[in-house]
């Protein structure tokens, strides 16, 4: 009379065990799907503060090329060159092509590291949405590898102790 109540006893606690694995498991996902959740946003905001910084350096190079025209223009005129003629045109003229690549060089670094920190915010993004899909296999992997041990050791009792039992340690052993 005791075995079998030891056996129920056994089941029971094999289920129980199992469901708290499970719960175990699913908040383990959850913080580390928050956390990569957590990192995508930070690097989106990173994202847009690499923007915002390579928008700031182009703005504030703005007067520095204008001062430098300026003296540029003045000290053609000082020395009685007309700047919008001739070969002091054409150094003019490539002075503000250096201001204009200047300018797209900090753009695209600027949009180069943005880039770099949106992908790392999928990447995150995507790692999380698996991690919270994962969560679900291993939980109904460990509820059911529970149940199997829990049948397992019953079908042993009701066996005679040669056939069954040792499979239900087995299959919660594998």
């Amino acid at each position: 009379m005791c075995a079998p109540v030891l056996g129920l006893v056994g089941a029971a606690a094999s289920i129980g065990g199992s469901m708290m694995a499970a719960k175990g498991q699913a908040a383990e996902a959850d913080a580390k799907a928050n956390q990569m959740e957590y990192n995508a946003k930070v690097a989106r905001i990173n994202a847009r503060t690499e923007r915002l910084t390579g928008q700031a350096e182009r703005e504030a190079a703005l007067p520095k090329q204008e001062q430098l025209r300026g003296q540029s223009v003045a000290a053609a005129g000082k020395n009685n060159v007309d700047p919008f003629f001739g070969s002091a045109l054409a150094i003019f003229e490539a002075n503000e092509q250096n201001y204009i690549s200047d300018q797209n060089a900090r753009y695209v670094t600027a949009e180069g590291k943005a880039i770099a920190h949106e992908n790392q915010a999928r990447d995150m993004e995507g790692q999380a949405a698996a991690v919270r899909e994962s969560k679900k296999a291993m939980q109904a992997s460990s509820i059911l590898s529970g149940l199997g041990g829990a049948v397992g050791g019953l079908k042993g009792m009701a066996g005679g102790g040669s056939g069954g039992g040792g499979g239900g340690a087995l299959f919660l052993n594998s």
